[in-house]
């Protein structure tokens, strides 16, 4: 019900935005560049065929970027970039053929103190990739970020820690796997101002929130919205993804707060997270499958 009602109003602002556009244009006005950037989990080897099939209508209707560089985009053209979250395995064996035989760069955003081991809630772990498999990504692909050290929701953590969480990831993956790490993933999504300004101290170049918007409509943009995708999205949600027609949901998370202040606290929205989080079977490290 909510997803269905989620896609009904993004369809809207599909219309609205191809019907502005459209008027905007036979005034003889250029409309500006847009960028969304997806970001996926997993891609499990049974979902591959869907997934192909969702690169290939990246290509049909959009530009696929580097999340990681300066970019500067055409009037009337439409990007898109591509990360993963996590870390797992299927990467490499799923989603990277798909994306290196259409020469789409990704950026995969590790856990890293899960390396080598499994990751996910109790029951349903998946594998994640080892050193050895992180290292051999191509470079010219796939772009390596942090996703802290052991994927905590960072506001509900003491500042040393999250910090910590922060920049000694940086430090380690770039030890793993001598190169440099320059971009940041929020695990959960969870964010603020403090977290963000702990990201500049460590060094990142740039991070990204689990907000929807699109991105880098400012070009000296820090923190870059993004939209959630799943191999298993209905062709439909999935166009109205790469369009950037949920880019409406910020405002919805706003007006909400606004109407429900007590939600909106610090303490409360951490307490929710945690809540939700043990409630759906909270993501943890756990040893590696088969031992």
């Amino acid at each position: 019900m909510k997803r269905g009602l989620k896609c009904g109003i993004s369809l809207g602002v599909f219309v609205y935005t191809v019907l502005r556009d459209s008027f905007l244009r036979l005034l003889g006005m250029s409309t500006k560049g847009t960028c969304v950037i997806l970001y996926y989990h997993s891609v499990p080897s049974s979902q591959r065929e869907r997934f192909a099939r969702q690169l290939d209508v990246i290509l049909r209707y959009a530009k696929p970027v580097a999340v990681g560089e300066r970019l500067t985009f055409a009037p009337r053209m439409h990007y898109a970039g591509i990360t993963f979250d996590d870390g797992f395995e299927n990467f490499a064996e799923v989603a990277l053929p798909e994306l290196a035989k259409r020469k789409i760069p990704s950026t995969m955003f590790v856990i890293a103190d899960a390396t080598g081991k499994a990751f996910g809630p109790y029951g349903r772990p998946e594998k994640v990739m080892s050193v050895e498999q992180l290292r051999a990504l191509p470079q010219d692909l796939v772009t390596i970020g942090s996703h802290t050290l052991t994927h905590p929701y960072l506001p509900g953590l003491p500042e040393q820690e999250a910090a910590h969480e922060i920049g000694r990831s940086r430090e380690q993956i770039q030890l793993m796997l001598n190169r440099s790490v320059l971009l940041f993933s929020f695990p959960f999504g969870g964010f603020s101002e403090k977290l963000i300004d702990y990201c500049r101290q460590a060094g990142y170049q740039r991070v990204f929130t689990t907000l929807p918007r699109l991105a880098f409509e400012d070009s000296g943009e820090f923190a870059v919205g993004r939209v959630r995708v799943d191999p298993d999205d209905s062709p439909l949600e999935f166009r109205l993804k790469i369009a950037g027609a949920y880019r409406w949901l910020p405002w919805a998370f706003a007006l909400k707060r606004k109407l429900m202040p007590l939600s909106s606290s610090p303490v409360a929205r951490t307490n929710d997270a945690r809540s939700d989080l043990l409630a759906s079977g909270h993501s943890v490290i756990q040893d590696p499958i088969g031992q």
